[in-house]
């Protein structure tokens, strides 16, 4: 009988330091982060009309996972994972990652990792240690006869990450007898914009949909400073709007014309696109207007993560576990992510009503060199850590 592993990735988004010891392994570490995220992106958002996960979510938890893996199982992850150049894995790069996450002034930020096995399995000491002291996880053993099943103490413990945003991940009767562990990474993110949108401002307008379709959406609408850029290399403009303190920021890629989101999906996984992406913004006099947006997605990504490379770890007679357990045919039997986002006038924030009124027609005359930057067809948004280069999560918008 086959032993499985299974991998939990849980990204809840609420209302929209410290020193790291190892800097270039940093750098190594979100440009590899960035990568996957785009390849990722072709298998699980391409197609779709809205999608929202978080790539530092997924990208952890298959780090924290490898290390447990050896030969060819370890290589495969580790390619597609884009951590073949970091010699020294990417383990004391993700433990300061954690620390400097955590330590985040202005917003609420939380990253957690936890490892759930199965006693009845011979599990590696020095595996448990590792990820204990690298990726700072909780370690806990489930009881097969525990009320309301081994499922429940795992989803309280991603409820209380996410502050109840992602709930039932694990369903009921998932976890057998040859389950041999559980590994889950939970990342909160609560944030208040520096320079809110008036609530009176947002009014109905047209949202323009792929094949000429129109809907309905609340538009936001500011004027103010802002960082911009219009980029002709993949023919979209791009803003960068803060959260308070700074460090992160929501930043919206807006394809030129109505029609161009798949060019734009497109050029970003190439060379080295999307590390190019958030460089060459300028300050810009702008009026915005950016649609309110709610986005839950929910993946299976196991058929996703084969297609990138990643074979061995999901086949129960080649994978090799010996890290984790001697037991034989260890597999990973699945890798769960769920996400959410919603964005409104104060920021990022889940669950939350907003009245919409009419605006106000401005007497004020616009700057002459005043940008225009109106997201009213399909885009791309991407909330990141400035600070440490890291996409926390990734998404597009079409109405």
């Amino acid at each position: 009988m086959a032993s499985t592993l299974i991998l939990l990735a849980c990204l809840a988004v609420a209302t929209l330091a410290v020193p790291a010891r190892h800097e270039h392994g940093n750098a190594e570490l979100s440009k590899a982060n960035a990568g996957f995220s785009q390849r990722l992106y072709q298998k699980i958002a391409v197609g779709k009309s809205e999608a929202v996960y978080s790539p530092y979510s997924i990208h952890s938890a298959l780090s924290m996972t490898a290390l447990g893996a050896r030969g060819q199982t370890a290589s495969e992850m580790y390619s597609t994972l884009g951590l073949t150049s970091m010699a020294a894995g990417p383990d004391n790069a993700y433990h300061d990652l954690i620390v400097r996450l955590n330590s985040a002034k202005d917003v609420q930020l939380y990253t957690g990792n936890g490892i759930f096995t199965n006693p009845s399995f011979n599990i590696v000491p020095s595996f448990v240690t590792d990820v204990q002291n690298k990726y700072f996880a909780k370690a806990e053993a489930f009881d097969m006869n525990a009320a309301g099943g081994p499922e429940k103490p795992i989803n309280d413990f991603i409820e209380r990450n996410t502050h109840d945003m992602i709930k039932n991940v694990v369903k009921s009767n998932s976890i057998t007898s040859d389950t041999v562990m559980l590994l889950v990474n939970t990342l909160f993110f609560k944030g208040n914009w520096a320079e809110n949108f008036d609530v009176y401002k947002t009014q109905k307008k047209p949202f323009h949909q792929l094949g000429g379709a129109r809907s309905q959406v609340d538009m936001m609408k500011d004027e103010r400073h802002v960082n911009f850029k219009s980029d002709n290399s993949l023919k979209a403009d791009m803003v960068r709007i803060p959260f308070k303190g700074g460090r992160f920021s929501l930043y919206v890629v807006l394809p030129q014309s109505v029609d161009g989101i798949t060019a734009l999906e497109t050029s970003l996984t190439s060379g080295d696109a999307i590390n190019k992406l958030f460089d060459g913004l300028e300050p810009k006099y702008a009026s915005l207007e950016i649609p309110k947006f709610r986005i839950e997605s929910s993946f299976q990504l196991k058929d996703q993560l084969k297609a990138l490379g990643m074979v061995k770890a999901f086949d129960a007679k080649a994978a090799n576990f010996s890290g984790i357990t001697p037991a034989k045919e260890t597999y990973i039997s699945s890798v769960i992510h769920q996400a959410m986002i919603e964005v409104k006038e104060t920021g990022t924030t889940a669950a939350a009503t907003t009245a919409v009124s009419i605006e106000a027609t401005s007497l004020l005359v616009p700057p002459p060199d005043m940008v225009y930057f109106r997201a009213d067809h399909p885009f791309l948004f991407f909330l990141r850590d400035d600070q440490t280069k890291q996409i926390l999560f990734q998404g597009k918008f079409s109405g």
